[in-house]
């Protein structure tokens, strides 16, 4: 590692982007200078090995903050001097970098689009020496806004259709918090609060006042009073500075009940969030909005999906990446030259965990979202290629505006299937591949599967180590993932349902909280909670869920319990469907017309009760439930379930025993 003897710095900002990198990068040229190898051809390539822990996909940002950043790279002769000061270039490598610019082409993801783990990012074609030299720049503008737009993309799709406020510039670098804005905007975010984003990128700017504003004044009255006669009856209060049902009073006594809205930055937000509702429209004030900040996240936004509230505030948590500052993406050379002029040979990593995929590749899409590389040029037959040119020979290209991007972001978003956009932490819905010729799937209805497969509630916590593990639990599971394995096409269409518990409350009676204890019959233990890994599929339904996809069945997942102590999945409601909408409809009805087979957690519960409330709708044929695919809490009563199922024209059969009817029908 050379030593740096630099100079004391000016803090001073600098005129050029050439020093806002690693040393290494320049001593590497150096060597490359000194040998000749820096007039090369060469290919490098940005991606991500994996998603942060937990992801389930990724949102690329930062293409539009990236291409002035590179063009405005060019050292300056105090650059050149620096670098020679503190030893990072040698005399000849001055003089090759003192006209300096990049010639080379520079093509990317499309601002906005989803990525996942190996998905080329941007690819740099040039001489080794200029590909070079843009690594730290790229990394650290595509490692930052990515990682910001993809914790801002959970979040607004935790909010629904409430719109989320971006309100993080105090808790990072003053220019992280402008481009945290941009990336939060770009994946769904309505208005920030730093006014620089909105100058330079065009970003709706929103805020009022802090409690600075009320405890300045003698009394609440007093700021709330200035605040309007400033602003008008349409501007939001913050009304929790000293006492949130004092603060909403006074705000309506002083604005009317034409207020536009109110603040509340703390507190147990379930709580307090409907009692403001209801004070608010004792009041008269029933337009008048709830807004609420205090540390929020996807997390808390799941957790108040059934809260009275209108609007939301994220700082820390958006503009630090939830938990995952920086997206993981790397910078390698996969193609190299061994001379000027010489044929491209491809280069690869094969450092443990490290490792990298060499050749310079034409990434595509299929429409079903599939993505798949070559290393010939070629697109394969029914997918598009990708990638936009940034940079083409040296000329920077017209990119997408902030706005464009975040069209295609949105777009992207509603692309998802349910299972991949869930909150909770999951991994990877998808992985860039090598085409292997392998057409995709034909994603039509098979003509010889008449059946829909129910499976029900197979959640972490109602396997064996969660909260309200069931006996038998985890092998249900395992057996469920093998029955689809073998029996997919046997089915037109798979439903599965989850227990989907708020956070607070006991759900109308469901859950036993302290003091109480549950009986097991009729109250339990807290559990599958909606954002918590309790309430995910158990793994191995969720490898399920990866093999279905292009299998041709119509995938739908349904929620229920919601505040609400229901067992059957005819008491939820479809949450989303895997490729589109199910040809019957997402009404819950319209799924189960044929025959239906059941499967899950509980046997004596939730299984039951859904297999005989599907059996009572009007399109239901025959219903079975699967007896090898399931497990009862209280097993001894196995017996009398199955009795009770009978008495309702429902047979309990084996798995064996309804593959060979369906067989048998095929036969036929």
């Amino acid at each position: 590692m050379t030593a740096s003897a630099s100079r004391r710095g000016t803090g001073s900002t600098p005129a050029s982007t050439a020093l806002l990198t690693d040393m290494y990068e320049y001593t590497m040229l150096s060597a490359m200078v000194e040998d000749g190898s820096v007039h090369h051809e060469a290919v490098f390539e940005a991606f991500a090995r994996r998603l942060p822990e937990g992801r389930r996909f990724g949102l690329f940002a930062g293409l539009g903050r990236l291409l002035p950043l590179l063009t405005d790279f060019a050292p300056d002769a105090e650059d050149l001097a620096y670098l020679r000061e503190v030893g990072a270039i040698t005399e000849a490598t001055e003089e090759y970098l003192r006209d300096w610019s990049f010639t080379g082409t520079i093509t990317a993801l499309p601002e906005g689009s989803l990525y996942w783990p190996h998905t080329p990012l941007l690819t740099v074609h040039g001489t080794l020496g200029e590909c070079l030299l843009l690594e730290t720049l790229v990394l650290s503008v595509l490692n930052f806004d990515s990682a910001i737009a993809s914790a801002a993309a959970r979040m607004v799709i935790a909010a629904g259709d409430r719109p989320l406020i971006e309100m993080g510039s105090r808790r990072v670098h003053e220019e992280a918090a402008v481009a945290a804005a941009r990336a939060a905007w770009i994946a769904g975010f309505a208005t920030t609060s730093n006014l620089e984003a909105g100058r330079r990128f065009g970003v709706p700017v929103a805020g009022t006042a802090a409690h600075a504003a009320t405890l300045a004044r003698p009394t609440e009255r007093d700021a709330f009073a200035a605040q309007i006669a400033t602003y008008g009856p349409g501007t939001t209060l913050l009304v929790d500075t000293y006492d949130i049902p004092a603060g909403i009073r006074t705000a309506v006594e002083v604005a009317g009940t034409g207020l536009g809205a109110v603040r509340i930055d703390s507190g147990d937000l379930m709580t307090v969030a409907p009692a403001a509702r209801a004070q608010l429209d004792a009041l008269g004030a029933t337009s008048t909005r709830i807004t609420v900040t205090s540390d929020l996240d996807e997390y808390a936004l799941v957790h108040l999906a059934g809260a009275p509230i209108d609007g939301y505030g994220v700082g820390t948590r958006v503009a630090t990446g939830s938990d995952h500052p920086t997206a993981g993406m790397v910078y390698k050379l996969v193609a190299v030259g061994d001379g000027p002029g010489t044929p491209l040979r491809s280069v690869q990593k094969l450092s443990a965990d490290k490792g990298s995929t060499g050749g310079a590749k034409t990434v595509s899409r299929f429409p079903d979202g599939r993505e798949v590389w070559t290393l010939d040029g070629s697109v394969p037959e029914g997918a598009t290629p990708v990638h936009v040119d940034v940079i083409r020979d040296g000329v920077p290209q017209r990119l997408a505006s902030a706005e464009e991007a975040r069209d295609v972001a949105s777009a992207s978003l509603v692309s998802l299937p349910a299972r991949a956009r869930e909150i909770s932490e999951g991994q990877a819905f998808r992985v860039s591949e090598q085409w292997e010729g392998t057409e995709p799937a034909d994603e039509g209805e098979p003509a010889d599967a008449p059946r829909t497969l129910v499976v029900v509630d197979v959640q972490n916590d109602f396997c064996e180590g969660g909260a309200l593990g069931v006996t038998g639990g985890n092998a249900v599971a395992e057996r469920i993932a093998a029955h689809l394995s073998e029996h997919a096409g046997d089915y037109r269409r798979v439903v599965f349902s989850r227990d989907w518990h708020f956070a607070e409350g006991d759900n109308g009676g469901h859950f036993a909280l302290p003091p109480s204890a549950p009986d097991f019959v009729d109250t339990w233990p807290v559990h599958c909670v909606q954002g918590t890994a309790g309430a995910e599929y158990h793994p191995a339904i969720l490898g399920a869920l990866e093999r279905l996809v292009g299998s041709g069945a119509e995938v739908v997942h349904v929620v229920k319990g919601e505040g609400t102590p229901d067992y059957s999945l005819a008491q939820g409601r479809v949450a989303g469907v895997d490729g589109g909408a199910p040809a019957g409809g997402t009404d819950l009805p319209s799924l189960f017309t044929g025959d239906v087979d059941v499967t899950g957690l509980a046997f004596d519960y939730c299984v039951a009760a859904s297999a005989r409330d599907i059996a009572a709708l009007p399109g239901a044929g025959a219903v079975r439930v699967l007896e090898d695919l399931t497990a009862a809490v209280h097993p001894e009563a196995d017996a009398e379930t199955a009795q009770h199922l009978a008495d309702a024209g429902i047979r309990t059969v084996s798995p064996a025993a309804s593959a060979a009817s369906t067989d048998s029908r095929k036969d036929a």
